[in-house]
């Protein structure tokens, strides 16, 4: 429950941020700010790649006398990996700001460059609880950090100014700062302190290889989430991301059942493989997806048939240009269930290569989509280019699923309309007692 309860929180305080910034900048100072902070978003995607991914399925299933060699070997992976980052992105800043046409995003990327610092003490401690299912403590945390930023932004809302795009960048970084502090409080005494004569480089290595493949995986993931931005911004313009973003805002709350629960079975799926086989495989992922889609479908489609006066209620008037994008782009999450339990089973089993394979496909394949229907139709060529991709990833992935695990994909359907039959037996048990 408090994994889907983080995961709305994430969304929807990141959504009315946005909905704030929409009100006080321009259009093109917040295609600007969407530009910032997906390279940011980028930048957390390579660490649950090559940290997050291989630190929790290696300490779920560790013996006791490992766990704390998996815990510190994971933590000087996540420091080299971080000034790697960091140096790259700062000696990119400047030209990313050519690539774009924006020239303030340098000073931005300079200012998160000392956030990804701090991000290493939240991540780590994040990383450990979701592998202990400390689902409360990291909703506590996110709420903690998002909250702050938000609230700082509508304190300038109330009172009818507006600040800089420098100013946010450093509330977020202070943010992220003083959620670290109370992650902290949260898991001292449970996580080991670092000692370096306890990092052990065989456990370091096997860190490595399995991260590099994971690495690689959500490498290709970001270009598939990011391509239709990116390339908007270099092909049109900022204004033109700025006008393609509420789509994907809206799409993001949509796949917040798919991201909760993700982040639930990712911990379980190697457990249940070696109690149960591929027979708890296979109920993990017939249940999953089945009642992801079952929350899903009741808010996807109201969204398609009011998606005009949703723009218009959340962005206002400015923005109406997102409305047929936004109809494009809700269909696609309702293959995001089943792509992303795929990648949580192959992870979670120690198979990363076929994965990355896999992304690697897509994202090129979206590269090669979005250039030719950008020039085809505008912006919203970038959504038919992103539908298409997946489209193509979900039969390729339902062929490997069903050859490796016997995976049929007709039982998710299946545990859809038992998950609808559940609710409806649970309302009228509710009800029943009540209307006597």
């Amino acid at each position: 429950m408090y994994s889907l309860i983080n995961q709305a929180a994430v969304v929807l305080l990141g959504f009315a941020s946005i909905y704030f910034l929409v009100r006080m900048l321009p259009p093109a100072e917040v295609g600007v700010w969407v530009l910032f902070t997906s390279v940011g978003g980028i930048l957390e995607t390579l660490r649950i790649g090559f940290i997050r991914i291989p630190f929790i399925s290696m300490l779920v299933v560790a013996k006791e006398d490992e766990r704390t060699k998996i815990i510190q070997g994971s933590l000087v992976l996540h420091v080299l990996l971080t000034c790697l980052v960091v140096i790259i992105l700062v000696s990119c800043a400047g030209l990313l700001a050519k690539f774009w046409h924006v020239e303030n995003l340098e000073q931005l990327f300079y200012i998160y460059g000392l956030n990804s610092f701090i991000l290493i003490v939240f991540l780590h401690f994040e990383y450990f609880l979701q592998s202990n299912l400390e689902f409360k403590a990291i909703f506590t945390t996110n709420f903690v950090r998002l909250f702050l930023f938000l609230a700082y932004i509508f304190g300038y809302y109330v009172m009818g100014g507006s600040p800089s795009l420098t100013e946010l960048a450093i509330v977020q970084l202070c943010a992220t700062a003083v959620a670290s502090f109370f992650s902290y409080q949260l898991v001292k005494g449970k996580i080991p302190g670092f000692q370096f004569n306890l990092v052990d480089s065989k456990i370091l290595k096997k860190l490595f290889h399995l991260g590099k493949y994971t690495f690689g995986t959500n490498i290709s993931a970001i270009l598939i989430r990011n391509t239709d931005s990116w390339m908007i911004g270099r092909m049109i313009s900022s204004a033109g991301v700025a006008m393609y973003n509420p789509a994907l805002r809206i799409s993001n709350i949509v796949e917040v059942p798919t991201m909760a629960i993700a982040n639930v079975v990712f911990p379980q799926v190697g457990n249940k493989m070696a109690e149960s086989g591929i027979e708890g495989v296979q109920s993990l992922y017939y249940k999953s997806v089945g009642l992801i889609l079952a929350i899903m479908l009741p808010v996807v489609i109201p969204i398609y048939f009011l998606a005009d006066f949703i723009i218009l209620i959340i962005f206002g008037n400015d923005y109406m240009e997102a409305v047929p994008i936004l109809q494009v782009t809700i269909f696609y999450t309702m293959l995001m269930p089943f792509s992303r339990q795929f990648g949580t089973i192959m992870d979670a089993l120690h198979m990363p290569k076929l994965n990355f394979y896999l992304s690697l496909l897509m994202a090129v394949l979206n590269i090669v989509l979005n250039y030719f229907l950008l020039h085809a139709f505008g912006v919203i060529g970038a959504a038919y280019g992103t539908v298409i991709s997946f489209g193509v990833i979900f039969i390729v992935n339902q062929i490997i699923l069903y050859n490796k695990f016997k995976i049929n994909t007709w039982f998710v359907f299946v545990e859809l309309w038992g998950w609808y039959s559940f609710g409806w037996q649970f309302l009228k048990d509710w009800i029943k007692p009540k209307v006597k």
